[in-house]
């Protein structure tokens, strides 16, 4: 999936809550950094300070353009400009003008009539087609009339094409019989534990041909179990045995990875003391204020820089960082992640506290940084993966 479609989902998922909302002094807008290493600058100018560097992908608050330049929030600064060749605009705010104006299924007069909006309204756009505005609702299949919408940013939208309900929404799993994942959820697999190579030999013996060697922490199929030696099939496809000594048996959903991720440092429990400090700070959208205020990604952003991890900015694009690891093999640290809007898109991210605990900012009821538990209704029902990203 390309950087700009998972922004774009990611947007989707925050602006299908709150589409509408109390009109600001100037229209927010976001956009994506396009390039690594870009430069971040004090002032519209190539002679300006340089500030920080963003990586791609790295998504900003947009506060205006000044010629060439983006002014954006960097590192808790409004003053911060980055060259308009580096971002590319992914959403921006517009204010309706008009009374009972058409919100459509498509970019057209003929279109079906979702809803209406009035004077004043100020709606989240993410594209512009033919004189339409596409809207960040409905899963991209809502437009309204360019002559409805006003805005400073609006101009500065990619140009997209039309999207239809079938070719947004993610494609669904071909379900499986009962039968058949149940023995899915109950397929044994084994894990390396010993410190150095394990040998896969030819034969259940230690006189058996070194076929292959298995990294600690490496996943492998068990054909058939013995008190001694296990018969298995590696990742790579050999088939042989290896001593029952150096492995770990385990049933149930055999991770996707091909190696679990080593156990992470004692810094665990230090991230969690750290994130801790935080509990109550309020929930902004797009910040990275402790302090302040933050959204899920930018409190666990700001969280794990503190400790000198580099992360993506979106709760989508930190699936990217770090070890995939097993719901069954969570530490204090990792991170986990949730399709809070359950469309098949990753849009919420929080930190492992172990126990079932984990801390993060959430934009419901509380509206603020909160501990939860996994096994409560709402996590498990969102849980999606984690990630390790301490060493």
């Amino acid at each position: 999936m390309g950087m700009r479609k998972v922004l774009t989902r990611i947007f989707l998922a925050v602006a299908s809550i709150t589409i509408l909302s109390t009109a600001t002094a100037f229209a927010a807008a976001s956009g994506s950094i396009n390039d690594e290493g870009v430069n971040i600058r004090s002032g519209a100018s190539t002679s300006a300070d340089v500030i920080g560097t963003a990586g791609k992908g790295t998504e900003l608050v947009l506060h205006g353009r000044d010629g060439d330049w983006y002014q954006v929030t960097f590192n808790g600064s409004n003053e911060a400009y980055v060259s308009a060749d580096y971002l590319d605009v992914t959403r921006a705010e517009g204010t309706v003008e008009g009374s009972d104006i058409n919100v459509r299924t498509g970019s057209s007069t003929k279109s079906d009539i979702i809803k209406t909006v009035n004077d004043g309204d100020v709606i989240t756009v993410i594209g512009k087609l033919d004189g339409w505005y596409q809207l960040a609702y409905n899963d991209g299949n809502a437009y309204i009339s360019q002559d409805y919408l006003k805005g400073d940013m609006l101009t500065y939208l990619p140009s997209v094409s039309e999207t239809t309900q079938q070719s947004t929404q993610t494609e669904q799993k071909e379900e499986l019989p009962k039968a058949e994942e149940e023995q899915k959820e109950e397929e044994t697999y084994g894990v390396v534990i010993a410190d150095s190579n394990l040998r896969v030999r030819s034969s259940a013996s230690t006189n058996g041909e070194v076929l292959e060697n298995l990294d600690s922490g490496e996943i492998f199929d068990v054909l058939e179990s013995g008190t001694d030696w296990l018969k298995i099939e590696t990742a790579k496809g050999t088939t042989g045995y290896v001593s029952t000594e150096y492995v770990s048996l385990r049933r149930g959903q055999k991770p996707s990875s091909n190696q679990i991720a080593p156990a992470p440092s004692g810094e665990g429990l230090e991230v969690i003391e750290y994130a801790q400090r935080f509990l109550g700070t309020p929930y902004v959208w797009a910040g990275t204020d402790l302090e302040n205020g933050v959204d899920c990604s930018g409190y666990v952003y700001a969280v794990m820089q503190h400790f000198g991890v580099s992360l993506n900015r979106s709760s989508a694009s930190m699936t990217a960082n770090g070890v995939e690891i097993g719901k069954e093999d969570l530490a204090p640290g990792d991170l986990v992640f949730f399709d809070s809007d359950k469309n098949g898109s990753i849009s919420h991210v929080g930190i492992y506290m172990g126990e079932n605990k984990y801390i993060h900012a959430s934009s419901g009821k509380a509206a603020s940084v909160i501990i939860s538990d996994l096994t409560d209704s709402y996590s498990a029902g969102t849980y999606v993966t984690a990630r390790r990203v301490l060493a």
